[in-house]
């Protein structure tokens, strides 16, 4: 899995937006633990300790746990800004 600069950078941003208690973190899901639209989402959890970290400057910007990690192994995470506006794009190969 990879997780560009501009996605780290916006992942970092929205969890400093949002004020996260300590020991909480944006993970990447899919359902079951995901339940929005889509095929996947990110939403705030405890990360367990085999989850894959990605993060910059000791803050961690996302957490993964590692069945997804391995399906996506070769997935990208993006941000990027499009027509429709800025928002994440996950390209799985």
């Amino acid at each position: 899995m990879t997780v560009t600069d501009s996605a780290i950078d916006e992942l970092i941003r929205i969890a400093e937006g949002k004020s996260l208690e300590r020991g909480k973190f944006l993970r990447l899901a899919t359902p079951p633990v995901w339940i929005g639209e889509g095929d996947w989402g990110i939403v705030i959890s405890d990360s367990d300790d085999d989850d894959q970290l990605f993060d910059r400057d000791g803050r961690t910007a996302l957490v993964m746990a590692p069945p997804l990690v391995e399906k996506m192994s070769d997935a990208v995470l993006d941000f990027r800004d499009t027509p429709e506006g800025a928002r994440f794009t996950l390209d799985v190969y």
